[in-house]
């Protein structure tokens, strides 16, 4: 009985130790502890990690430790099984992000489904730590089993080159939420910082929203403009999400969530999961990392010309250069500023987290990877959040909205959709 006794107490010792190294300086240690117990029970849903694209570009295996290595880009990397566990997370969405670029180029189709392939591979190679999941019952199967629950979501909604038949097809191959756009405006939906050009979105692009209604694709506002937004919560019967964004009441920049967004979701449902990158979370850290990026750029293309033969040569030189100039960068805390911003306007319901990792140059001061996740837990209880708030943003509510779209999508599943192509677009 005695060694039973000493076994448990060992094992919980060293699930909660896992989480220990990042417990802030000056932090209380009960609360940190009382956090640490939440974070450890709770579901944690993150909206948004690019890990795909490394995948796929760089042969990335998400055995590798990853910490203190670099993206071919030069950013940091901030994911890999063991961050996995030291985290928490319990369902990841790994972002099919397809550039923009593609609408001039082409392959949007192809390059999507070779991420989803690199992702459904990753899930194959791993069977003891990663489930694939489709839904909310999968997710709450997967903290069962101690497994991080693998969803897909598509980042850019040009991927199904105008065809409702493509859409269809992803919802099968596991995307579970559709960013209507990314940083340009295409033939159906307009972007947060392109030129306008279906008055937010069009004919079909409600189309699209209603068929994702249908099958139970969640429509996710992240990148688009204000008037898209609005457009889709006009068509929208099921929840929306904003899968990494943030509250434009904090900081005023085109990613964020105006307001006026932000009061029509409880009616709505949907869900604002809050963004890492400390450009979107603090005006400061944009209007300097901005300045910084001009100021340098002599150097910067010097440097380019220089290593044009040797990217990780180049890479290395910028960050020397990037750290020679700091700039300003906003702190962890910054992420719960935002969550406090749209408890007070929508509420508590509707708020939750998508990170970006893997997407973002850096993360806020005090991370550095989804090990860090726990400091988001610590400071909402720090600042007096209950445990039902807190677990409600960390997965609760995502788990709320995606149960919602599910049901929207059984109630709306004898309503077959028209055929819809790029024909109907130019009507």
């Amino acid at each position: 009985m005695k060694n039973k006794l000493f076994l448990l107490l060992t094992l919980a010792f060293v699930s909660v130790s896992t989480f220990a190294q990042t417990m802030p300086k000056d932090a209380d240690p009960k609360l940190w502890a009382r956090a640490l117990k939440i974070h450890k029970k709770a579901i944690i849903i993150d909206g948004h990690n690019d890990i795909p694209s490394p995948l796929v570009d760089e042969d990335f295996n998400l055995a590798t430790d990853s910490v203190g290595k670099f993206h071919a880009d030069g950013d940091p990397f901030h994911t890999d099984l063991n961050r996995f566990k030291r985290s928490g997370i319990t369902g990841e969405f790994f972002s099919i992000y397809v550039s923009g670029s593609t609408l001039k180029t082409g392959g949007a189709m192809r390059r999507a489904m070779e991420m989803i392939d690199a992702t459904n591979r990753e899930v194959e190679k791993h069977p003891n730590e990663l489930l694939a999941c489709t839904t909310a019952a999968d997710i709450r199967r997967a903290k069962k089993q101690n497994k991080v629950c693998v969803l897909m979501g598509i980042e850019g909604g040009y991927v199904i080159e105008n065809s409702l038949f493509a859409l269809r097809n992803f919802y099968r191959l596991g995307i579970r939420y559709m960013t209507l756009t990314h940083n340009v405006t295409h033939d159906w939906a307009d972007a947060h910082r392109d030129e306008p050009k279906n008055n937010g979105l069009s004919e079909f692009g409600k189309t699209v929203v209603r068929e994702m209604n249908r099958l139970g694709m969640l429509v996710d506002i992240s990148h688009v403009s204000v008037k898209t937004m609005s457009d889709a919560l006009d068509v929208s019967t099921a929840p929306i999400i904003a899968s990494h964004s943030g509250a434009r009441g904090v900081n005023d920049h085109t990613r964020n969530v105006p307001d006026e967004i932000l009061k029509r979701l409880p009616k709505n449902g949907g869900v604002i999961m809050i963004n890492f990158y400390p450009s979107f979370l603090d005006a400061r850290t944009n209007k300097e990392e901005n300045e910084r990026t001009a100021k340098l750029k002599t150097q910067t293309d010097a440097l380019k010309e220089q290593y044009k033969n040797d990217r990780a040569a180049f890479n290395e030189a910028e960050r020397k250069l990037y750290a020679e100039n700091p700039i300003y960068i906003a702190p962890y805390t910054r992420i719960v500023d935002h969550i406090d911003h749209i408890k007070k306007v929508a509420g508590i319901d509707y708020v939750g987290i998508g990170s970006d990792y893997d997407g973002i140059p850096f993360l806020p001061e005090g991370m550095n990877g989804m090990e860090d996740l726990p400091l988001v837990t610590y400071e909402m209880l720090k600042r007096g959040y209950t445990e039902t708030e807190i677990r409600k943003v960390l997965g609760e509510n995502f788990l709320r909205a995606f149960s919602k779209a599910e049901d929207a999508a059984k109630i709306n599943s004898r309503q077959i959709s028209g055929q819809g192509s790029l024909k109907k677009i130019r009507n």
